[in-house]
């Protein structure tokens, strides 16, 4: 719960947010206080930010991110950040990110930063 900030690296399935991750997210945006359902919860008011890599999906995984981050009363920061999986990392298992992408990043890391100010 100390934690200033939470950067969320997600994966897509099935053009959505992965049951693992949904499933971390919906426990931890539980009250602490069980006989208080409405109390804080340990990602009250966090600052959240998504990036994903996958072949595809992404709009649609972050506009999931998008609808479910402030009903679980984060704050969500910046531009989301998507790429896809580069060709050659199915045969030697090394993701390359673009020039662009990596702009991308960095900018993002600025605004979390900045929102953690």
């Amino acid at each position: 719960m100390a934690a200033d900030a939470i950067w969320i690296f997600s994966p897509v399935y099935n053009f959505s947010i992965p049951g693992p991750v949904k499933n971390l997210l919906d426990w931890l945006s539980r009250a602490l206080d069980l006989s208080d359902p409405s109390g804080p919860s340990a990602l009250q008011d966090k600052i959240v930010t998504v990036s994903s890599v996958a072949n595809g999906g992404h709009n649609q995984l972050f506009d999931v991110y998008k609808e479910l981050l402030p009903f679980i009363r984060t704050q969500v920061v910046g531009d989301f950040t998507a790429t896809r999986v580069n060709d050659t990392a199915w045969v030697d298992g090394k993701f390359l990110a673009t020039a662009e992408v990596l702009e991308s990043l960095q900018t993002q890391a600025e605004a979390l930063v900045e929102a953690i100010k």
